[in-house]
């Protein structure tokens, strides 16, 4: 930009004005008129008023002198940067506005992609299939707070096992009990009360985690000398033991468990199923029936019996069969 051009604005203090120092600029025109003395054309005169440049328009028209000229062009130039200082300032504003709703909006967004995910996710992690919009709500609770490590309440357990059966999957179960064995792995840590290990041995068995289950036991029964107690470590240390398919090991245990209490039907009910899953089917099915002799839930035996059946070979499934209803047809006729 030529430096005359730059002076000439600057003498008329139009020099914060862009187009004052361009050349072909309806305003440089202007300026060079009033420059010249020339007088300005009726179009000019109107595009000065029209701007807001008033002290050169009454210069140019010969109705200020250039003292005055100067001291009124000094206001108006301060008044025009203090305006473009607010103009700024506005546009910054109302920038960060913008950026500030944006960035909301998008907050908003990516918190409901995030949610969706995570319920994706969640859905995913406990093998949930379709889910009931009206049981929607509650399942995704249950699931959250148990992703996060808590057990799931009773209230919810009872509702899983009744009304909201199809949702208590397997993942979800075995989760569950391991959030339940980690609190009574941590209360026998802290306590040293070995029921707190025998119930987190039984927790991490139903959790598939045997190995732990059996280190915990194992860890309890080194300090237990009454009968009562000690019998329940073995017999949880035994059904560890089964599940590690340590089959001696757990007939011992359960074994000892049943000399030392021989009428709780706790320890036949883990003999029948090791002699069940050893082979020996008719001891196993006689040990049974002693458990049920003794108190043992009929319907928590089927069960037990069935999941031993579903594990087996095709053959091997079909040999039980056989083996438990000719030792007690009636009690058997089900199979």
């Amino acid at each position: 930009m030529n430096s005359s051009n730059i002076g000439l604005a600057s003498t008329y203090f139009l020099d914060d004005v862009p187009g004052a120092a361009i050349p072909g600029s309806r305003l440089h025109a202007v300026l060079q008129r009033v420059d010249t003395c020339s007088p300005l054309t009726v179009i000019q005169q109107h595009f000065l008023r029209e701007r807001g440049y008033e002290a050169l328009l009454q210069f140019a028209n010969g109705k200020l002198d250039r003292e005055a000229f100067r001291e009124n062009s000094r206001i108006e130039k301060e008044k025009r940067l203090k305006a473009k200082i607010a103009a700024e300032q506005k546009e910054a504003a109302e920038r960060r506005r913008r950026d500030e709703a944006t960035e909301r909006t998008n907050n908003v967004l990516f918190a409901k992609r995030e949610k969706q995910l995570e319920r994706r996710r969640f859905r995913d992690m406990f093998g949930q299939g379709y889910i009931d919009q009206a049981h929607y709500g509650k399942v995704m609770r249950i699931l959250r707070s148990v992703a996060d490590g808590n057990p799931i309440d009773t209230d919810d357990l009872l509702w899983l096992g009744s009304t909201g059966l199809d949702y208590w999957t397997e993942e979800l179960r075995k989760a569950h009990h391991c959030n339940k064995a980690k609190v009574f792995t941590e209360a026998w840590h802290q306590t040293g009360d070995v029921w707190q290990a025998i119930n987190a041995c039984a927790h991490w068995r139903k959790a598939d985690c045997a190995e732990a289950g059996l280190t915990i036991a194992e860890q309890a029964f080194s300090r237990i000398t009454d009968e009562k107690t000690r019998s329940a470590a073995l017999t949880t240390r035994g059904g560890a033991q089964r599940d590690l398919q340590r089959y001696d090991e757990a007939k011992r245990s359960g074994g000892e468990a049943h000399d030392l209490t021989p009428t709780d039907f706790r320890p036949c009910t883990l003999l029948g199923a090791v002699h069940m899953e050893m082979g020996d089917l008719t001891a196993g099915a006689d040990w049974y029936a002693k458990a049920e002799a003794l108190g043992a839930d009929q319907e928590s035996i089927d069960r037990e019996i069935r999941s031993i059946l579903a594990a087996a070979s095709r053959g091997e499934r079909e040999r039980m069969k056989v083996a438990l209803k000719s030792r007690y047809p009636h009690r058997y006729s089900w199979l």
